[in-house]
């Protein structure tokens, strides 16, 4: 599994968590919409935290694994805010169902995150 790059996963993720929402509510393409949008920008916040974390991982540095431990802690801060912002901005524009983007977001951090934790426990 951890032969495929991770933006590759995400995208075809966030394509499968689509097609779900469409078999879920036919019909219904805002609510497809929504959770691929949810998926989406769940799976963008952990390519870059994947992407960050590996290059303090592999650098060579004494004190990386400090470095490691506190850009985790700062990516997960920015991660929240940033969702807190996405859903502001989908309830103020109107862009699709708001509910649904939500369960793309939660599904999508709950199995992005347990891929970012595959993706960094691999041997560099």
């Amino acid at each position: 599994m951890t032969r495929i790059t991770f933006v590759a996963l995400v995208i075809g993720l966030t394509a499968a968590a689509a097609v779900a929402a469409a078999l879920v509510a036919p019909g219904r393409l805002d609510v497809a919409g929504g959770v691929a949008l949810g998926t989406g920008f769940a799976g963008v916040c952990a390519a870059i935290a994947v992407v960050t974390l590996g290059r303090i991982r592999s650098s060579t540095d004494p004190n990386a694994g400090a470095k490691l431990v506190n850009a985790f802690v700062g990516l997960m801060l920015a991660r929240m805010v940033g969702y807190l912002a996405f859903l502001g901005g989908v309830v103020a524009l109107g862009i699709g169902d708001a509910l649904s983007v939500c369960v793309g977001l939660v599904g999508g951090t709950l199995v992005f995150q347990a891929m970012e934790v595959l993706y960094l426990r691999k041997p560099a």
